[in-house]
């Protein structure tokens, strides 16, 4: 099973996947685009519903985020409920809670439905600070908590190898195997005759007269009343480009030696935090830990966050071996709270984005939310997570900084020559933005001494890509696209590969 990066996830071992095509027709009442949680979930409670749905997959399912996520399953989110109540109010902030215990619910319902094989469990989470500052934020969410009815309290230990001053634990969570849940949901929807097709890319949309008409890279035309991306990000250049922040997750699994008394879950309140959970599979307990993000694009050598990670992991655990390693993708809103409803200036086009890192949550409840709109039924729910809303209070000020993230790399990747540079210089497993006579490459050399040469160019808005040596890819710094060492294109809003340059010079 193939993953959007060079790494491998704990998710991905003993996954097989073929390529899939069940459709039978080529018009739809609703065509999804993207199979991981998001896509797959909607896609099965649509057909619940009684709507014949086309699922579209650029690779496999659960390539993108969902193949790489830790996996938790929450009933609170990265925005606190403290802050939640400050730029929401505290209705909104009970609304969100409420419909996120009903999302875990949701979850464990189609589990036991489809009798899915998942290694799902249910437990606690336990936050906690580590000096005076923090800890007053942690009484800050303790409080907020309470008032919009998580079950939380505090406590005087936790079942983790972490020093802490005060600590709180939160009630009510899950968590799971992804891809065998996704996978058993895909299987029940295609056994209900659900349509599917995957390796292939939507490359055209046309929207008129209430008919969406989709045209892919093998030239496939498919028409449907509506359609929703659920691609992490909307494609193309619109709103969410500066909405929308990209960040990457570094995340490593630790096999133990002896059995765990309960499965559990934690965080830490830095900035970055660091995260961790324990699960079983079979008869092997393991210990995921997870951390140091960082604005996609935005580090040279992204390798030394995997190694600030294991000497996080040495400094606190005890374990028998490391199983797998790996980084992956999430998007940040400008407010902290998703998007999922209709398009702005659209009204049969639907989008769900900006899960943070709680998409397993959030990307479930798009499922709670989509539907219902598709029926005309706008529910408190749906208005509180409209991708149309604007929120200058919460907003204004990650707009701006992102906006000025991005128009610095704009400048600096069009005026810049600190990373002028033969080509002979790239050694081997190395990519670098280089000038050579006056034009500008992304170059990688791969281990046979062949040289990839590429225009740096990210076809979406125009910025450049920057080089990722811990997953071997280009990653645009502005909106998140990435591509491969041939320029393919491996995650949007892209919708075009990296256009590939003769290779003249080696």
């Amino acid at each position: 099973m193939n993953r959007d990066g060079n790494n491998k996830s704990l998710w991905q071992y003993n996954i097989e996947q073929e390529a899939l095509q069940t459709y039978t027709a080529n018009d739809f009442d609703t065509i999804i685009v993207g199979a991981g949680i998001t896509g797959v979930t909607l896609a099965k409670e649509l057909q619940n519903r009684g709507r014949n749905c086309l699922l579209i997959e650029k690779e496999n399912p659960g390539f993108g985020t969902t193949g790489g996520t830790t996996a938790h399953i929450n009933n609170f989110f990265d925005s606190s409920y403290d802050e939640i109540i400050k730029n929401f109010g505290e209705s909104s902030a009970v609304l969100l809670a409420n419909s996120a215990k009903e999302t875990v619910r949701y979850i464990k319902h189609n589990i036991l439905q489809y009798h899915i094989s998942c290694d799902f469990n249910e437990c606690n989470y336990y936050l906690f600070s580590t000096d005076g500052k923090q800890s007053k934020k942690l009484d800050d969410i303790l409080e907020a908590h309470h008032q919009v009815g998580i079950n939380t309290q505090q406590v005087y230990s936790i079942p983790f190898t972490l020093k802490f001053e005060k600590a709180i634990e939160i009630k009510g969570q899950a968590q799971f195997h992804p891809l065998r849940y996704i996978n058993k949901l895909l299987k029940e929807y295609i056994k209900q005759g659900g349509a599917i097709i995957t390796g292939v890319q939507v490359t055209d949309l046309k929207n008129k007269d209430g008919i969406v008409t989709v045209t892919t890279n093998d030239q496939t035309i498919f028409t449907a009343k509506n359609l929703v991306w659920a691609t992490h990000i909307p494609p193309g250049d619109n709103r969410f480009s500066v909405l929308l922040a990209p960040y990457r997750s570094y995340a490593v699994t630790l096999k133990l030696a002896n059995p765990v008394k309960s499965m559990a879950q934690t965080a830490d309140l830095y900035d970055p935090y660091h995260y961790a959970r324990y699960h079983k599979s079979d008869n092997n307990y393991f210990l995921i830990v997870g951390g140091f993000d960082h604005k996609t694009g935005d580090e040279n050598d992204t390798e030394k966050h995997f190694e600030d990670l294991m000497e996080y992991v040495d400094n606190n655990f005890k374990y028998k071996e490391v199983t797998a390693k790996w980084s992956s993708q999430y998007y940040q809103s400008a407010d902290g709270l998703p998007y999922i409803g209709k398009m702005p200036g659209e009204d049969n086009i639907y989008i769900s984005t900006g899960f943070t890192g709680n998409g397993m949550t959030f990307g479930s409840m798009s499922s709670l939310i989509i539907p219902d709109l598709m029926e005309n039924k706008i529910t408190e729910l749906a208005k509180l997570l409209s991708p149309a809303r604007i929120k200058p209070i919460a907003s204004a000020g990650n707009i701006l900084y992102e906006v000025v993230n991005a128009s610095m790399h704009f400048v600096k990747d069009k005026f810049s020559a600190d990373k002028i540079t033969e080509l002979n210089e790239i050694s081997s497993g190395e990519g670098r933005i280089i000038k050579h006579d006056g034009n500008t490459y992304a170059a990688y050399r791969d281990d046979r001494n062949e040289l990839h040469l590429l225009s740096p160019i990210c076809p979406h808005t125009g910025c450049n890509v920057a080089w990722n040596p811990s997953e071997v890819s280009w990653d645009c710094p502005c909106h998140g696209s990435r591509f491969d060492i041939e320029g393919k294109l491996l995650n949007g809003p892209a919708m075009s590969d990296l256009k590939k340059i003769d290779n003249e010079i080696q």
